[in-house]
This record gives C-alpha cells, structure tokens and sequence, in this order.
C-alpha cells in the first residue's frame, strides 16, 4: 500500500457477510496453526513403510518456540488492526499448542468471546479417537477463549526477565562449548 496507509498482510480465510450489492457488511478474520515440525520424520517414515531398520534414530521434533514466537506477534499485530475496526480475528489452534503458548505467557482472558474487548477469539480444538474403532482421530473443539491484542502484548513485554548474569552464564557456556 501507498506511503501513510496500513497494511495488514495475508491472512488464511475470511468470513464475511456481503450485501446484494456486493459491499462487505460484516467480517472476521481467521488464522489456523498447527505445530511446525524440526528435522525430517522422512526416514523414519519410509523405513516403516519399507519394513527396515534405522541406522540412526532420526532427528525431528515439535518446533513450540517458533510456532509462539510467530503466532503471537502476528495475532498481536492483526489483533490491533481487528480492535480499530471493532471486528474479531479467530485464531483456530490445536490445544497442546495454545496450552504451550499459555504456558510460556498467560494473558488475561475475557470472561466470553463476545465481549466487545475480546478482538482475538481462539477456537481451541482437539484430536479425539473417532467412535467407529478404527483407530482414526477427528477433530473436536475444545474451548472458545476470547482476549485482546493488548492482553497478549501486555502478557509479554511485562514477563520477568531473566537476570543478567544468567544471560551472562548462558553466553559464556556456548563459548566453552
């Protein structure tokens, strides 16, 4: 967008309600997340599926830091965009995620998804083990919790920060390898 004028980036799907006109009456934004994945299960994968063995055990896992270090700032960012058109972002999420990202910086929750402040709404869902037994799983919601973007921001520059000298120790264990 042109000099002085926001700009708000992508965002995975929008639901809107459009007047016979074709002009939007009403919208929410809507971002999806899923855990990122470190490494590669690729070996391990197609040594099962080939009746192998590993040489080694292969190195991959669940990447929780960059899912919070993303996810938040984008929600924080796009949250505060939603609190000036009085609109929502819903922020749909696996719960070992949200749980994650909870853990790492608890924020004030409103007490509905519908208050007026509540900008951000996670839709919280969960895997559960499909009733039919054949082992397949399907997804759930868990829970609606609803927030702000100043909730969230708040959540996270007011953290206690670790001291210095732990810094300071944590610096000098990487030099000494």
């Amino acid at each position: 967008m042109g000099a002085g004028k926001g700009h708000i980036g992508n965002v995975d799907c929008v639901v809107a309600d459009v007047a016979d006109n074709g002009n939007v009456k009403e919208f929410i934004s809507v971002e999806l997340q899923a855990v990122d994945i470190t490494g590669s299960y690729l070996p391990a994968y197609n040594a099962l599926v080939n009746s192998e063995t590993l040489d080694k055990k292969p190195a991959y896992g669940f990447n929780q830091a960059n899912v919070y270090k993303r996810f938040i700032t984008q929600l924080i960012a796009k949250g505060y965009y939603h609190s000036h058109w009085k609109t929502k972002i819903v922020a749909v999420i696996q719960d070992v995620v949200f749980n994650n990202m909870e853990q790492r910086t608890p924020f004030m929750k409103a007490e509905s998804a519908k208050d007026a402040n509540a900008n951000i709404v996670f839709m919280v869902y969960k895997f559960s083990k499909n009733l039919n037994d054949r082992g397949e799983y399907i997804m759930e919601l868990d829970r609606v919790v609803g927030t702000g973007h100043a909730n969230l921001q708040s959540a996270i520059l007011y953290k206690t920060p670790p001291s210095k000298e732990e810094f300071c120790q944590r610096i000098e264990s990487k030099l000494n390898g």
